[in-house]
């Protein structure tokens, strides 16, 4: 083979060395394409300056390699929710992100890692991505005034789930409306994988937990993780369709049989009710982060509420549910950001000077960045000991995953038992 030489020109920071001199990739200082759309030009407003704000912050704190596509609409909550009353108190929500299946090691089991975090990890395969990442909805019927302005900070906290805050097991209650009038117990349930067209819902089977999933543990014993309470559930088969609207009998039979079986098996059940329980029991969950810390989750006074527990750091004050706590003795800590309510009365900049002192980023705590470190993701201008810096992985292309391909709702009401964000009158 002969050997030539060619001038080829690229830009100067494109490669950087590391201490050992590898070549590494190039931090990116904007690495958010967010494309925002809106109803109307007054549903606008200036919300995508604010969205671009939010942005911004969890660029400061977290590391980025390449570009992550968000999908931002901007329109009126209440003119797609019944209930006109409650309506405006519901900020932001984030469908489900893409996720993708990888391994650690080729004998470990598979978990899924959102998009927008497999994008910036060492893998040892090609991967064919989506071109979004994760989709925001944000409630342009909100409009606080400008000394209470919040709203980047809403735009942040959406943004955070759609990077990986987003817990993926779920009770059977989720699934079955009055499940008490067919169900013994409650009883939480490894995720399961499903295809929703217009007209049906058809099951395939169960999923790999999510990355979140894998560290959620017990605040009474957090050496124990509780998505291995779940494995059983898994030798048991899941296939069948179900009509949206009007299921036949044979189909209904089927939905209810599969869940009854799940039920019915005594070793797996002990734990799915263990982990449901603990699910809907106030300072009953937490996180354990990669330096053994455990950092406390949202959960109710005996509810469980899919779009508020589990995938939020815990309030500082006590919840019957996501519409009643009592807040009149509250301190707030510096992990406000992902609290499932929006504190009211102080505008982001006025919570980012409150706890300039105590956070080493603005706007997001350091419990949560222990978090998003323990995920996987690196701290921006950190030590990095807490993140999984270095490791290879491995794509785990025989495993099925959820969400491969977004479903646009056309109505806010198809996606309001996912991750959204509230507001409670507090400061």
């Amino acid at each position: 083979m002969k050997l030539t030489k060619h001038e080829v020109k690229f830009k100067d920071n494109f490669f950087n060395h590391d201490d050992k001199g590898k070549y590494i990739k190039s931090l990116s200082n904007d690495p958010f394409n967010l494309n925002v759309h809106c109803f109307t030009t007054k549903d606008c407003r200036d919300y995508p300056e604010k969205v671009q704000e939010g942005a911004y912050y969890v660029a400061q704190a977290l590391e980025f390699y390449n570009q992550v596509n968000v999908n931002v609409t901007i329109f009126p909550f209440c003119s797609f929710i019944k209930d006109k009353n409650n309506c405006k108190s519901i900020m932001g929500i984030t469908y489900p992100p893409l996720f993708v299946p990888l391994k650690q090691a080729n004998d470990e089991e598979p978990f899924l890692y959102p998009q927008a975090l497999v994008k910036q990890l060492d893998i040892d395969s090609d991967i064919q991505y989506e071109d979004m990442d994760f989709l925001v909805y944000l409630n342009s019927d909100y409009y606080p005034d400008p000394s209470q302005d919040n709203r980047a900070l809403i735009a942040a906290h959406e943004i955070l789930h759609g990077l990986g805050f987003f817990h993926q097991i779920n009770p059977v209650s989720v699934y079955i409306n009055n499940y008490n009038n067919y169900f013994e117990n409650d009883f939480a349930l490894p995720p399961i994988d499903y295809e929703e067209s217009d007209t049906t819902i058809r099951y395939r089977g169960w999923t790999p937990f999510s990355i979140f999933d894998k560290f959620l543990v017990g605040t009474g014993n957090p050496t124990q993780f509780l998505y291995k309470k779940l494995m059983k559930y898994k030798t048991h088969d899941i296939n069948f369709e179900i009509s949206i609207d009007r299921p036949t009998t044979k189909q209904y039979n089927d939905f209810m049989q599969t869940f009854r079986s799940l039920e019915e098996d005594e070793e797996a059940n002990v734990g799915g009710v263990e982990v449901a329980k603990l699910f809907s029991t106030l300072n009953a969950v937490g996180f354990h982060t990669k330096d053994g810390d455990v950092v406390e989750l949202q959960t109710f006074d005996g509810s469980y509420e899919s779009a508020s527990s589990i995938s939020h750091t815990n309030v500082p004050f006590a919840c019957k549910n996501s519409s009643t706590c009592n807040v009149s003795n509250a301190s707030i800590t510096q992990n406000y950001l992902m609290y499932f309510t929006v504190i009211s009365r102080a505008s982001t900049d006025t919570l980012i000077k409150a706890f300039r002192k105590k956070s080493k980023h603005e706007l997001i705590g350091d419990d949560i960045v222990k978090i998003m470190c323990t995920l996987g993701w690196n701290e921006r201008n950190g030590d990095n000991n807490n993140s999984m810096d270095g490791n290879t992985y491995t794509y785990s292309s025989g495993e099925s995953h959820s969400d491969a391909k977004h479903i646009i709702p056309s109505s806010i009401l198809t996606i309001i038992s996912f991750i959204f964000f509230c507001i409670t009158r507090f400061i």
